[in-house]
């Protein structure tokens, strides 16, 4: 049963193949996405870690589609937002956020089951691990990461730190389950903000969609880079962000799935958002 009341972080030590899945109730300030992600930097900052991650309403309402990827190229800390079925896998695996760190003796492929990981040698086929309709599959062959054999992310940021950590693949599979509190409400606002798709800055297209997302733009493809701290907190597509940079809407959606945070807890982000960077840099 996904657990709302903390972040959970499961942590991948290349170096020793281990992994560990971690609770904390003190991350819930930093909201998720690159909030979650740079403060993960910083508790980690001496691995040089990938911190991958996704925002309270990832998974459970349309348009907030994106996963967020947090690295430091060359002492550059860089976020990037990457579309498909990540951030949804994520969430029914109950992860808010993975960080991969160390290097893998061998080429490794990283199989993960909710929170249990397998490490697995290059001459695995990706294709052939987690469970078809519950799963994730990201591969990097011939120079290029791709998630679901489309998505990816803009420039090469990605490529470089999977080829530096000699990571040749990730599988996630995610089969938790969760029901929102009020769940005769939760349908209500589902159906209400997927009726504002005219709103997005894109048009409908014959490409594959994200998670939650029924236009199949086109223009997911190669992800984002960098934007409002709001939107990539909530980790939202940037098409969306008529929708969730209304505040009466994201306190709507967080309400009816259970979380407590206050309109404080938002007006506050930026800030430590800013302080995190800070300490980073």
């Amino acid at each position: 049963m996904i657990d709302l009341s903390a972040k959970k972080v499961l942590t991948l030590d290349l170096n020793n193949k281990t992994a560990e899945a971690k609770s904390f109730v003190d991350l819930n300030k930093y909201l998720g996405g690159v909030g979650l992600g740079l403060k993960l930097m910083e508790i980690y900052t001496d691995k040089n870690p990938l911190v991958i991650s996704i925002g309270p309403l990832n998974g459970f309402f349309p348009f907030a589609s994106k996963t967020s990827v947090v690295l430091n190229d060359g002492g550059v800390i860089e976020d990037l937002y990457i579309g498909g079925s990540l951030s949804l896998r994520m969430r029914f695996a109950g992860l808010d956020a993975i960080v991969i760190f160390g290097k893998a003796d061998q080429k490794a492929i990283l199989d993960i089951y909710n929170t249990q990981v397998t490490f697995l040698g290059e001459e695995t086929d990706v294709h052939t691990l987690g469970l078809p309709g519950k799963r994730s599959v990201i591969c990097f062959e011939d120079k290029k990461v791709l998630l679901d054999d489309y998505f990816t992310t803009p420039e090469k940021y990605l490529e470089k730190l999977f080829a530096e950590k000699n990571i040749g693949g990730l599988v996630l599979t995610g089969t938790e389950v969760f029901t929102p509190t009020n769940f005769v409400e939760y349908e209500k606002l589902y159906s209400i903000l997927l009726a504002r798709k005219e709103e997005l800055e894109v048009l409908s297209g014959p490409y594959p969609s994200c998670s939650n997302c029924p236009m199949g733009c086109g223009k997911s493809k190669v992800g984002e880079i960098g934007g409002n701290v709001l939107i990539n907190s909530l980790v939202a597509c940037q098409f969306a962000d008529r929708i969730y940079t209304d505040i009466g809407i994201i306190f709507s959606c967080l309400n009816t799935l259970g979380y407590n945070y206050t309109h404080e807890d938002i007006e506050n982000l930026p800030k430590l958002i800013e302080e995190t960077i800070k300490k980073i840099s």
